[in-house]
Parts: structure tokens; C-alpha cells; sequence
């Protein structure tokens, strides 16, 4: 068992298993879920599936996230344009890298055996938290982004170590690059990552050249994965509506204005909270480590302790400066929870007794055994695992659908509940679901000229009756009743009147 721990490619499929074991459990896009309803989660795939028929996002089909979570969809529809299998494999793969990246955290302080036994307990405190959502967020796909981040940190700016080569600070800049195209309020860590070494060199190493080489080498890295992601939207003239959106749209009606300078201090103190109590486990293990790493003599150089507080604070600074925003906002702190079970395993190296060494070794086995109890246990949406495919109201009104020949729907007052997924259909509008903007109401103006000219074969509603405007051209065919995030809500599908 000890080789077999000791072998370089063990770590890897390791952490692939308990990413693969973990998400088949809690998240809603796994096989083993009839689909994944999260309405967030609909709009990237419809978004992405209709890339294959040539539309681009921004231009042709309106949402407010970053281009590269598109193309990850357009990726996974692929694989599978009929089912979030292929959304489902990307967060297999996000697992991995995020599980990886915390592996190879932990051994810089613990022995390979206790790295081993964490991980799948990592997983399951991570994936099975409230804050992961139903699955397929974009913080989601950011997390081993900022995992690997944090790794470089420690193993670059511990004591005695050697400041990072230029190559790292390419690949952090690059990867910084990526998630600033999937959610750009999420770049907090690498934002005081950079500017914490870039003071170490310049300060302490007195190079100021070092120190603007570093920088430069970083937004190179963010420069060259920003052509690869935008070479797309050039090449299909959507840039002027990718800015627009992406970044105009965000910034001016998605977030709040402060009214005092302490506002967004507010909104991170007031959220912060919430989100630690929502998710407590990950969250008392990502501070139990802080307080480890700040107070614990011979961890850290005392200027990488204020770095690692500079990076803490910016990760939620970034996120909830604008607004204290929704329950899953605070995901991608759980990348500091890695930090607890390194406090943990050096306590118990500590201990006057320890466990029999083969023991140890085989922890492994029954820590995923556990994790996988623990994720069916506590996993919010374990519960919708239950339900058939065949009785949802998506599967149902995409059978009349077929039946009756429709070729154009529109998702109309809410956001996409998967009824383009379930019937097939490409959206026909650049408004083809409301989307969480203030001024939805506005944007939905044109999309509410073409219901009034019966432009659309069916219409899904999420309401009883029909919606103003609907009546001269369509009729009720039925409705259905389904729950949606623990809300009861009845589900209308209209017919185009002959």
C-alpha cells in the first residue's frame, strides 16, 4: 500500500475518482439526476447548444456572464446537445483540478498518507455544501483556478523558499485571464496574489525591474488566454455586444452603487457571515487553517502571513463589493478550506500516540466510503435524485410540443427552466428567457412585440394564466405544477392559435 501511495500517477487518478465520486452524487447535472432544473445553469447550456447553430451569445442569445463559461458550454454540448452529461464531465474535470491543486497543498506541509485520507473528506465538505448550488455555476469552474493559485503561493513564498520563476507567474496570469472571462468579481486572490509579490521583489529583494518583469509576465498571461477567448466573438462580429453586456450591463445594473465608502465593507462583513453559517464545515475549516498559517511559528515568513489575510480579504472583497449578491457567491472561499486539514494533519503529527502506520495508509479507503455517506446525507439536492424524467413538466410539454410539430418557443417571464433542453429547440430571439437585471422589463420590450404578433408555436409561462398581450394569439393547452427551489409553481404551455 505505501509504494502504491508513493507512485506519481496514484495522486491524479486519486483525485479524479473522488471528484467523480463525489459530483455524481451532488450535483444535479450527474447521470443519475432526471436533469438539471437550475435555471442559471439552463441558460449557459441553451446559450451553448445554440453556439452549434451559429449564434453567438451577447449578440444573439442575451446573458449577462463571462464568454469563456459559453464556451465551456458550447464544449459540453458537444459531447451531448440532449443532456448535461457533457456538463457534467467538465465538472468532473473542475473536481480534479480543484482536488489536485489541494493535494499538492497539503504535502507541502503533511505526509502523503494523511493527503490521501483528506481528500475525499474535502470533496464531500465542498460538493455537498449549500453554497455549490445544484451544480454548474460559474464559481464552480473557477475554483481550481484560484486552488491553483493559492498552491503557488505557499510553495513560492514560505519561508527559506525561493521567489517563483517567471513561468509561474504566466501560468497564474493566465489563469487569472480565465476566470476574469467567466466572472470577473471573482479575481480577488489573484488580484493580491500579484501585488503581494510584486512588493516582495520590489521591497524586499530591492529590484523594482524584478518586480515590473513579474507584473509584466502576468498580464501576458492574462493577455494570451484573452485572444484565445475572444478570437470567437471577433471572428462573428459579437465583440461591441460582449462589451456591452459583459462588462457595461454588469457594472452599471447588475451591481449596486455604494452610497457610503463602507458599503461594500458592510456587504462583505453582513454576507461573509452568511455564507460561513450556511456552510459551516468548509467554512470553520478554511478559518481554522487561517488562524493556523497567521499564528503558527516556522509556517510562514511573517510578510506571506499578511500576504495569505491580503488574499482572504480581497476573495470576498471582490465578490461582494457590488452587492451581497446570491447564497452561492461565497463558493469559491471554500478553496481555503485545503488550509484546515494541513492544521489538522500537523496536530495529529503531533499527537504522543500515533495510529499504526498501515493503518494510515489505507485510510484512504474508508474516507471516500464515508465521503459518499456524507454527501448522500447532507447534499441539498439529493432528494430531486428521486424524481423520474418522464413525470417533470419539461418532459411532459416537450412531448405535446413534438407531437403537435412546434418549431419556435420562447421561455417568456422567467428565467430558462429547460424547457429549450427537454424540447430541443434552438431559441428564435435574443431575449429568450428574463434574465436577473433590473431593467429585464426594458430588454424584454421587443421579445413582448413578437408574443403580440404570434410569432412564436408555443410559449411556456411560469404563471396561471396567460401573460398581457398573449390572448388574441395563443390558447392554454395545459398547466402543471412543479416544485422549484423549494416553491410550488405552476407551469403553463400556450399554443399558437391556428
Amino acid at each position: 500500500m505505501k509504494n502504491l501511495l508513493t507512485r506519481r500517477y496514484t495522486l491524479p487518478l486519486f483525485c479524479l475518482l473522488c471528484s467523480f465520486a463525489v459530483l455524481a452524487v451532488c450535483s444535479r447535472s450527474s447521470p443519475l439526476y432526471p436533469t438539471n432544473d437550475w435555471v442559471d445553469a439552463n441558460i449557459y447550456f441553451t446559450i451553448g447548444r445554440g453556439m452549434h447553430q451559429s449564434l453567438m451569445p451577447y449578440r444573439d442569445l442575451l446573458d449577462h456572464k463571462g464568454p469563456l463559461l459559453y464556451l465551456l458550454h458550447w464544449a459540453a454540448a458537444a459531447v451531448s446537445s440532449t443532456s448535461f452529461f457533457g456538463v457534467w464531465l467538465l465538472e468532473v474535470a473542475a473536481g480534479w483540478g480543484f482536488l489536485y491543486a489541494s493535494a499538492r497543498t497539503m504535502l507541502l506541509y503533511c505526509g502523503r498518507s494523511w493527503t490521501f485520507f483528506s481528500l475525499p473528506l474535502l470533496a464531500a465538505c465542498v460538493y455537498a455544501s449549500p453554497a455549490f448550488a445544484q451544480g454548474d455555476s460559474a464559481e464552480e469552474f473557477c475554483l481550481p483556478l484560484l486552488a491553483m493559485t493559492l498552491y503557488f503561493f505557499l510553495a513560492c513564498f514560505g519561508p527559506g523558499k525561493k521567489l517563483p520563476s517567471l513561468w509561474v507567474f504566466a501560468v497564474n496570469g493566465a489563469a487569472a485571464g480565465a476566470i476574469f472571462w467567466i466572472k470577473f468579481t471573482l479575481l480577488g486572490l489573484h488580484f493580491a496574489w500579484m501585488a503581494a509579490f510584486a512588493l516582495l521583489i520590489w521591497i524586499g529583494h530591492r529590484s523594482f525591474v524584478r518586480a515590473l518583469a513579474a507584473c509584466g509576465t502576468f498580464l501576458g498571461g492574462m493577455a494570451a488566454i484573452s485572444v484565445l477567448i475572444l478570437l470567437p466573438y471577433a471572428l462573428g462580429g459579437a465583440l461591441p455586444d460582449l462589451f456591452q453586456t459583459y462588462f457595461v450591463t454588469n457594472l452599471t445594473s447588475y451591481s449596486s452603487t455604494p452610497t457610503h465608502w463602507s458599503t461594500p465593507l458592510y456587504n462583505l462583513a453582513v454576507s461573509g457571515l452568511e455564507t460561513a453559517l450556511d456552510n459551516p464545515v468548509w467554512a470553520v475549516l478554511a478559518l481554522l487553517g487561517g488562524v493556523f498559517f497567521v499564528f503558527c511559528r516556522g509556517i510562514l515568513h511573517p510578510a506571506a502571513k499578511a500576504a495569505l489575510l491580503a488574499l482572504a480579504f480581497f476573495s470576498g472583497f471582490f465578490i461582494w463589493a457590488g452587492s451581497m449578491g446570491w447564497p452561492y457567491y461565497g463558493f469559491p472561499l471554500s478553496a481555503y478550506a485545503a488550509l484546515g486539514f494541513v492544521c489538522l494533519g500537523r496536530l495529529l503529527q503531533n499527537l504522543p500516540t500515533r495510529l499504526p502506520r498501515g493503518a494510515v495508509h489505507a485510510g484512504f479507503v474508508p474516507a471516500l466510503a464515508l465521503s459518499l455517506a456524507l454527501c448522500l446525507a447532507f447534499s441539498p439536492n439529493v432528494p430531486f435524485m428521486k424524481l423520474k424524467k418522464e413525470d417533470l413538466v419539461q418532459t411532459k410539454f416537450a412531448s405535446i410540443i413534438r407531437q403537435e410539430g412546434g418549431q419556435t418557443l420562447l421561455n417568456y417571464g422567467f428565467l430558462d427552466g429547460g424547457f429549450y433542453l427537454s424540447s430541443g429547440i434552438t431559441p428564435s430571439c435574443r431575449f429568450f428567457c428574463r434574465i436577473n437585471l433590473p431593467n429585464y422589463q426594458e430588454l424584454e420590450e421587443p421579445v413582448r412585440q413578437l408574443v403580440e404578433q404570434g410569432y412564436f408555436d408555443f410559449i411556456v409561462t411560469r404563471e396561471e394564466g396567460p401573460l398581457p398581450g398573449m390572448e388574441e394569439h395563443y390558447e392554454l393547452v395545459c398547466t402543471e405544477y412543479q416544485l422549484y427551489d423549494g416553491t410550488l409553481f405552476p407551469y403553463s404551455l400556450f399554443r399558437k392559435i391556428a
